[in-house]
């Protein structure tokens, strides 16, 4: 009997393998396992959407089943749970059979999301991740990032690169959420109110290349000089030298377009071409709907809501009682917020970096004696494993991993409060109590600054911890006050350029170089690469520029952060971006799920 009810199994499964292939399938192979993903090298171009059904065949042998996730041009990748995953981790080569037909269906909805402060949504002035992904529903850039890191189009058709002369064609039939259609006099009023701005911001500080910048930061002017207008859908922008990364920095916040208008007038609301705009925004809720006109791949969504909360412990309650959809924090797990499992969580790496900054311009700080000395004061591991429960990674370099392998022969700082001490013992003039600032716009940040000013007591340093934000710190206060300074940096773009320009030239003192770091062989070094077009090179480079940076270092790196994002169980398709945002231009409520 048993052995009847085997075959009997047997025989059910090869029945439905066999039923299952009379619908239409595409075979694929998966050709990468990471980070609980399945990338698969079948896309859009073979009939692949996302939704899909499909098989895991190893052997012939069925081994599990998912579903598309993501699809580009030719390529495609599904989310699937730890077990399945680590199951498939050691099995190559793994085939899959994609069902073309009846994939399960996506449908719109409302998104509703958290925030904790006031946004800055103008393109000169997006800082924070919560900015982030809010701006990159509602603008668009010249250009755009794919899913490989390369540069394609977006309100330009297309583009010529003349020496430093890049020649953006716009594409005709887009228009702002007004209605206005856009031309070339909107793109060169952006970057005119980029270089207007009081400040810039690491992934403004682009349009200090562009020729004329000065004219208009400083002189008044109301046109730069590096852009030219042949015809209203043409625009030529002029930089001062070969800037290799200004793509790139155009494809980020610092390059999204906006309407010009008349500089003695202000837009009630933000305005762009993005998939999403803004309906109502008040000080608590902010209200977006889907662009039907928009030029790209409509979203399916219907609307995102964002209501103002006071912390995370308070989201989190009203995300168990289904009020929130989806929220997103660094440095903690989910378990210290929630109770109820039914949902999913997921990390991400991502290229931030927390660290410890010092004020160069004190005297007991001008041969960094301070900054090297508190290198051996802080036990990173302790940091990330009893402050942060293991949701980081502790520092090993300068340079996040995420965006680029950093020197094997950087110089490296030990544990060791003793030394530390001894160091700190041959220091004059040290002042009887040193203000540490933190940035509050990362809640974490808070339980570390009260760590690093229990570590200084240890070697005889009082400290008056005090708050701050990106937006409070101007130049004066990080000049005068500033002494030391625990912040997050967030990488805009995914190249070097912009881990090193904003953090320490000293063209961006007290802007976006808070501690008035000054190395005259460095700026050379981030000069040069800035000139160069050949990757491997550029990289040597900033390798360099790390170890020269950690000889003398104006700071202490301490973790990367990882982020985990919380979302209900039937809400797919958003993407995390390694500049710590989360993108939902393609997100989507799955039926049936």
């Amino acid at each position: 009997m048993r052995k009847f009810l085997i075959v009997f199994f047997i025989l059910m499964i090869s029945a439905q393998f066999v039923s299952a292939d009379t619908n239409i399938h595409v075979t694929g192979k998966i050709i990468l396992k990471k980070n609980k993903r399945l990338y698969i090298d079948k896309g859009r171009t073979d009939g692949v959407k996302v939704g899909q059904k499909f098989d895991i065949i190893y052997d012939n042998q069925y081994y599990g089943s998912g579903i598309i996730a993501w699809t580009g041009e030719d390529i495609s990748y599904s989310r699937v749970d730890s077990l399945v995953f680590y199951r498939l981790l050691y099995y190559e080569p793994l085939e899959v059979k994609i069902l073309l037909e009846y994939p399960l269906k996506s449908q719109g909805g409302v998104i509703h999301m958290p925030f904790y402060r006031s946004l800055n949504l103008k393109p000169s002035e997006i800082k924070t991740p919560i900015e982030k992904t809010v701006a990159c529903l509602i603008y668009d850039g010249l250009v755009k990032l794919d899913n490989q890191g390369q540069i394609i189009p977006a309100l330009a058709n297309s583009w010529e690169v003349h020496g430093n002369t890049y020649t953006f064609y716009l594409d005709h039939t887009v228009r702002f959420h007004s209605g206005k259609p856009i031309d070339a006099s909107d793109v060169a009023y952006s970057l005119v109110e980029l270089a207007k701005a009081p400040d810039v911001t690491p992934a403004s500080s682009f349009v200090l290349e562009i020729y004329g910048y000065e004219d208009v930061h400083f002189g008044g002017k109301n046109e730069l000089k590096g852009i030219f207008i042949p015809n209203k859908y043409t625009i030529a922008i002029t930089t001062k030298d070969t800037f290799v990364p200004f793509l790139k920095y155009l494809a980020g916040p610092g390059g999204y377009i906006i309407p010009a208008v008349d500089r003695t007038k202000t837009l009630p609301t933000p305005i762009g071409t993005g998939p999403f705009k803004i309906a109502s925004a008040r000080e608590d809720v902010i209200t977006l709907v889907a662009n039907e006109e928009y030029f790209g791949t409509p979203p399916t969504l219907d609307s995102l809501v964002l209501i103002r909360y006071k912390d995370r412990k308070e989201v989190a309650l009203d995300f168990e009682l289904g009020k929130i959809d989806l929220f997103f924090f660094d440095s903690a797990t989910e378990r210290d917020y929630l109770s109820n499992g039914n949902y999913t969580a997921r990390k991400y790496y991502t290229s931030s970096t927390v660290m410890l900054g010092f004020q160069c311009q004190r005297q007991y700080q001008k041969d960094f004696k301070l900054s090297r000395a508190l290198q051996y004061l802080f036990d990173k591991e302790s940091i990330v494993r009893v402050l942060l429960g293991n949701a980081a990674q502790k520092a090993t370099g300068l340079i996040p991993q995420t965006i680029g392998a950093g020197s094997p022969n950087i110089t490296n700082y030990y544990f060791s409060v003793k030394e530390a001490k001894e160091k700190i013992s041959r220091i004059d003039g040290i002042p009887s109590e040193l203000n540490l600032f933190f940035d509050d716009t990362d809640p974490m940040l808070e339980p570390v600054a009260g760590y690093i000013a229990g570590q200084l007591r240890q070697v005889g340093i009082k400290t008056i911890t005090k708050n701050t934000s990106k937006y409070q710190l101007d130049r004066q206060s990080a000049l005068s006050l500033l002494d030391l300074y625990l912040f997050r940096y967030d990488v805009p773009i995914g190249d070097l350029d912009a881990f090193f320009y904003p953090l320490f030239s000293k063209r961006l003192n007290g802007q976006t170089n808070f501690f008035y770091y000054e190395n005259p062989q460095l700026e050379k070094l981030i000069d040069g690469a800035r000139r160069l077009d050949d990757e491997y090179t550029r990289n040597d480079i900033y390798r360099k520029a790390e170890n020269l940076i950690m000889e003398k270092p104006p700071l202490v790196v301490l973790y990367y952060p990882i982020m985990t994002v919380i979302s209900r169980r039937d809400l797919y398709g958003f993407e995390a971006d390694l500049s710590a945002f989360i993108n939902l231009r393609q997100a989507y409520y799955q039926a049936g799920r």
